[in-house]
């Protein structure tokens, strides 16, 4: 009977040692939590500071602006060029370089549309989020220390509760 009392307190103690972990790069901005601290999944562990990709966001969302009036422009001139191929006012030859120069303007807008959405991704990284319930066992950075999601990715340990 002590045995299988021993056996069943011991099941229970047993947990599962998480590292967690930061894709992007910073300088730790501020920890939400301190060593032994019991979190839920989905709790704000730390914050890395996002402002490297708040200006890259920024630039890119005017890139994009930018080219979505060339784009604008370029479509409407394809579309009047295109009308005169289907009246037969326009070579084919000249149709198919206004065509192209229509999908390299759209490529490039999608290009940059990409980008914006990985950036902005990257920005929603920079507050690392608790995977799973359980306690924070040991901090692994401090306020104002650099990370940069390869050498230096751990950020804490975190026993998760079975």
């Amino acid at each position: 009977m002590k045995l299988l009392l021993f056996l069943a307190l011991f099941t229970l103690s047993l947990a599962q040692e998480i590292k967690v972990s930061a894709i992007v790069k910073g300088r730790v901005e501020k920890l939400y939590v301190k060593e032994g601290q019991r979190v839920e999944k989905g709790d704000v562990l730390v914050l890395i500071d996002p402002a490297l990709y708040k200006a890259e966001r920024d630039s890119l969302k005017a890139k994009l602006n930018s080219q979505r009036i060339t784009l604008e422009k370029v479509e409407r001139d394809f579309r009047r060029y295109e009308e005169l191929f289907n009246r037969g006012l326009l070579s084919k030859s000249e149709y198919e370089d206004w065509k192209s120069r229509y999908e390299k303007e759209l490529a490039q807008y999608e290009s940059i549309k990409a980008q914006l959405q990985g950036v902005e991704r990257l920005i929603e990284y920079c507050t690392i989020k608790s995977p799973v319930r359980g306690v924070a066992k040991k901090l692994l950075v401090r306020e104002g220390m650099f990370v940069n999601g390869t050498t230096i990715p751990e950020v804490l340990l975190i026993l998760e509760e079975k």
